[in-house]
């Protein structure tokens, strides 16, 4: 909001007030008042404030000098004025001061007693207001007018033409954290249009953040310095609430895809009632598609909340491809004629945002109800062998049914191996190890022994006590495959496997 500007010229104007210039610099201008300090203090300089009024009558005796050294420092602070009372200790202005002020550059003009000192403050006092009052109406109703811009049809665009018009500080910006210009009115150089990286274009002020859920997703700046910060700052928030609000709606359709996605997964709904609630979300099953999954660790909630790119929220617009949202994960279904390898990494930049660690997975392109859910197990699978973009190798039984949600396969393992864990931590073994590197080996001996560097007799005696342990037989083909899954399980699960 700018400074309150009631001028000194205009409070010796009022013929009611009957005041009277005494130095040239009254009629020097511009010397907005603040406010008003009536003081009789011997010195006033520590309870005044640049561009305040101070009103006297000079009840306390000051020599000369001392006169001459408030006066300078009175226009050092500065004040805007002096008003000298008369009529009461003074008859008239003592013509030294007059003289010291008109040296020192300070307007100085007398007041009658006639007129109290009172009448001078409510008199500045009642411009002061309604100057502010104006000033708050003013400031309401381009705040008003920026807030219909941006739920016009003109969204960003208008919002970005309303705020240029009113700060007249040159082009407004919004830009991405990373720099890229996401818009600029007036519109940016071709060579700095927006989404491209680098700073051509991009303000020269360092703006004010756009916040959403408490974290910045971009900043609004301006060319040059603006003196109307609190517009700046108001359309600010009002662009972040809207990129929230927007930010909302995408999840919302996102979420719904997600139920039927869910629904196709875990084929709780026959084929074609799938096919049909598919098409519904702009998927036509009868094309190949790729399905390109992506587990954020982050956890649900900021996937759901922080805007994974600005540009379709700031346009309106919805996700370029059908994106479903299930738990921790997004789901980006590509269709034929869409690399889905280039859509994997931009998916991976998008959510980098979100947190680190990202594992994207890509399926491979098939037709069909059953091929998106095939494909949904194959990304699942490659997306768990490791952080970054992984495309699926051929889907495996074992990959399948540890990314079965519905089977409590970990705890299952943990359960199935915990008497070794137990046994390892008690007497510092390795029965962990010497099972896994044993299976690993097809259960054959002889190579196991050697890559444990062990004696054959030694690992005979210890899986004879992993079996006392377990309760399995390692010469029977089902509970060798039920502690080999178990393995895998905690694999699986991030957990240390000894």
């Amino acid at each position: 909001m700018n400074d309150v500007s009631v001028q000194l010229t205009d409070l010796l104007a009022d013929p009611a007030l009957r005041l009277r210039p005494l130095t040239s610099h009254c009629h020097e201008g511009p010397r907005p008042i603040g406010w008003v300090a009536s003081t009789e203090l011997p010195d006033p300089l520590p309870f005044l404030r640049a561009g305040e009024l101070m009103l006297t009558t000079a009840m306390l005796e000051r020599s000369r000098s001392e006169w001459d050294d408030l006066l300078h420092r009175l226009a050092a602070l500065p004040v805007a004025g002096l008003g000298f009372g008369t009529g009461l200790v003074h008859h008239e202005v003592p013509g030294y001061v007059v003289e010291r002020a008109e040296h020192a550059g300070l307007a100085l003009f007398g007041s009658p007693v006639e007129v109290p000192f009172v009448q001078i403050s409510r008199w500045v006092a009642d411009r002061v207001f309604a100057e502010r009052y104006a000033q708050v109406r003013r400031t309401a109703d381009v705040q008003d007018a920026l807030l219909r811009e941006l739920l016009s049809g003109r969204g960003l665009p208008g919002l970005l033409r309303r705020l240029h018009g009113h700060l007249d500080a040159g082009a407004v910006s919004v830009t991405a954290p990373d720099g890229r210009l996401l818009a600029r009115h007036p519109a940016a150089p071709e060579a700095a249009a927006p989404g491209t990286p680098g700073t051509l274009g991009t303000p020269g002020t360092p703006g004010t953040p756009i916040t959403v859920d408490g974290v910045p997703v971009a900043r609004l700046a301006t060319e040059r310095t603006t003196a109307r910060q609190d517009l700046l700052s108001f359309a600010a928030s009002v662009l972040g609430l809207e990129v929230a609000r927007q930010q909302a709606v995408l999840t919302g359709r996102r979420e719904l895809l997600g139920q039927v996605v869910e629904d196709v997964v875990h084929r709780t709904v026959p084929d074609a009632e799938a096919r049909r609630r598919l098409a519904a979300h702009g998927i036509d099953p009868a094309v190949p598609h790729a399905v390109v999954l992506a587990r954020v660790p982050a956890g649900p909630a900021r996937l759901r909340a922080l805007p994974w790119t600005l540009g379709p929220l700031l346009d309106r617009g919805g996700d370029v491809l059908p994106t479903a949202l299930v738990e921790d994960s997004v789901a980006v279904f590509v269709p034929e004629g869409v690399d889905a390898d280039a859509t994997a990494h931009t998916v991976l930049e998008r959510l980098r945002a979100a947190g680190p660690g990202v594992r994207v997975g890509v399926g491979a392109r098939r037709p069909g109800v059953a091929g998106l859910r095939l494909g949904w197990f194959e990304a699942r699978q490659a997306g768990s062998t490791g952080a970054g973009v992984r495309t699926a190798a051929p889907l495996s039984l074992t990959g399948l049914l540890l990314g079965n949600l519905d089977l409590p396969l970990r705890e299952l393992g943990d359960s199935v191996l915990a008497p070794l864990l137990r046994y390892d931590a008690e007497h510092g073994g390795e029965l962990l190890r010497t099972l896994r590197t044993y299976l690993a080996h097809d259960a054959r001996p002889a190579p196991a022994a050697e890559a444990l560097t062990l004696h054959r007799n030694s690992l005979r005696h210890r899986l004879r006590r992993i079996e006392e342990l377990t309760g399995r037989s390692l010469d029977r083909l089902d509970d060798r495959m039920e502690l080999w899954l178990a393995l895998h399980a905690r694999e699986a699960g991030g957990e240390a496997t000894g």
